[in-house]
């Protein structure tokens, strides 16, 4: 069978997953990289010998022979040390109280009853949930979604009532205020989030299903890049593609910023979505539906603003992630907020010297709000200055000393994102069921592009690795290639 080639654009997670598939089936793959390296935003950074991780939180499928190791194992990211947190976030409330959410049950039970005593109803409901989610993972019908369903069904009787309720909404059944207060935020401080995926992450960390990977998500990265080259890949860095080449409604390859073309078989776009659709294609493949979703830009970044400090103390008996409420609201990037979303890396030591740590602030922020700034580059600076002094001012009455401790800080806004991986605002997505899917997204009226990846819906780094890999599926079940 003569050899075929498949072109992929990003070394995203998605990308490599394409590629590594794409060569485990017998295809040639070449991946274009407009960064030095490979991840897109799955990625880390080094600052003076302290690692600033900028995406995973929580990976999924750490249980060895779960659908989602073995297909971790089949892009060389595990076997690897996976770093297990005794907690999944701890809330700090402005007048001295608190609530940890172990990742050991009944620790978790015994926390939550010592709390409020009055809310044990309320409490048990919440812990059965806990317990059926252990049972159960959310993101094995990215596997196989029909087989997954029904693995689930004798359990999703106590998850579906968690269907429809958002964290904000589940915290209103509690009786005491702290503990309404704080449940709200216990989903990376996302009071909208869904009830459901909080406990599918929390009964996996406590089934040990859900870790961090040792040396943080770039080594992550990497450790595919690896396995793609280590298949025959062909990975080229610091080429931008400028435009996928169609010819009779048919894509035959991609041209390069520097002029270059190569010439494939398929092409597969793992980058921004809005630019594959405008820039590479020349917004000349469109309906409808994508005209209306493209129009409809989400001036919201979440998580966009990352304010990190290397410190000169040791944070290996802090919570993993903390959820401080302050006793006066401060200002952050035009907002006023009364708490701090804060992900502290004492349990990983290989991401700072020894005896010192790393401590991040993550904020909901505007793409509007930077692109105003940027346009005076000395008023963005500043800017940023200015809310690393003012969190960590607020993080003095915390942690006594802090400000004297600092030995660099990091601030990373949505502009950095865009800049280092082309993505920008995100616009009108699907429903959860429909990212579970993870259905790469063809374009109307044009054969042989696929886009994948986190910006057309991908559900995290699962879903885009399972997105890039059913691409390649789909391509060989075109090509009467079993996968």
């Amino acid at each position: 069978m003569a050899e075929k080639t498949i072109l992929i654009i990003g070394a995203g997670i998605g990308g490599l997953a394409a590629g590594c598939y794409a060569r485990m089936n017998g295809y040639r793959a070449l991946i274009f990289e407009a960064h030095t390296q490979p991840g897109g935003v799955c990625t880390s950074w080094k600052r003076k010998g302290y690692t600033f991780d900028g995406c995973i939180h929580h990976l999924a499928g750490c249980d060895e022979g779960s659908p989602l190791y073995r297909i971790w194992e089949n892009l060389g990211a595990f076997p690897r040390e996976i770093r297990y947190p005794e907690d999944l976030v701890r809330v700090e409330g402005a007048d001295g109280k608190s609530v940890t959410l172990y990742t050991e049950f009944d620790r978790l039970a015994e926390e939550l009853g010592r709390v409020s005593p009055r809310d044990r109803r309320p409490i048990e409901t919440y812990l059965r949930g806990v317990r059926a989610s252990t049972r159960f993972e959310l993101f094995d019908v990215l596997d196989s979604p029909a087989r997954g369903v029904l693995a689930a069904l004798p359990r999703l009787r106590h998850l579906a009532r968690s269907g429809s309720l958002t964290m904000g909404k589940a915290a209103e059944r509690f009786q005491d205020p702290f503990l309404r207060q704080a449940f709200a935020t216990l989903m990376y401080d996302w009071p909208e989030a869904p009830l459901l995926t909080h406990l599918n992450i929390l009964g996996g960390c406590v089934a040990r299903r859900y870790g961090f990977p040792a040396g943080g998500s770039l080594a992550f990265s990497r450790s595919i890049a690896e396995r793609f080259s280590n298949l025959g890949g062909e990975t080229h860095y610091n080429a931008r593609v400028v435009r996928i080449l169609v010819e009779d409604g048919r894509a035959v390859g991609v041209r390069l910023a520097d002029g270059t073309e190569h010439r494939g078989d398929d092409v597969l776009s793992n980058t921004y979505a809005k630019a594959t659709v405008f820039d590479l294609l020349e917004g000349r493949f469109l309906d409808d539906k994508l005209r209306a979703a493209f129009s409809k830009p989400t001036d919201k970044a979440t998580m966009g603003l990352h304010v990190q400090f290397g410190l000169a103390r040791d944070l290996s008996q802090e919570a993993h992630a903390l959820v401080l409420f302050l006793p006066e609201p401060v200002e952050i990037a035009g907002d006023r907020r009364d708490r701090l979303d804060l992900e502290l890396f004492g349990f990983d030591p290989s991401l700072a010297p020894a005896g010192k740590g790393v401590l991040k602030a993550v904020f909901d922020t505007s793409w509007s709000y930077w692109r105003r700034l940027a346009v005076d580059r000395a008023r963005y600076v500043a800017e940023k200055e200015r809310i690393a002094a003012t969190v960590l001012a607020a993080l003095e009455r915390r942690f006594p000393g802090i400000e004297t401790q600092v030995e660099v800080v990091d601030v990373a806004t949505p502009l950095t994102t865009e800049r280092y991986t082309g993505g920008a605002e995100s616009f009108a997505g699907g429903s959860l069921f429909g990212m579970l899917l993870a259905k790469p997204r063809p374009l109307p009226g044009l054969r042989n592009v696929w886009m994948i990846g986190q910006w057309v819906g991908g559900a995290g780094l699962p879903g885009c690795a399972v997105m890039g890999r059913n691409a390649v599926r789909a391509i060989s079940r075109r090509d009467g290639r079993r996968f």
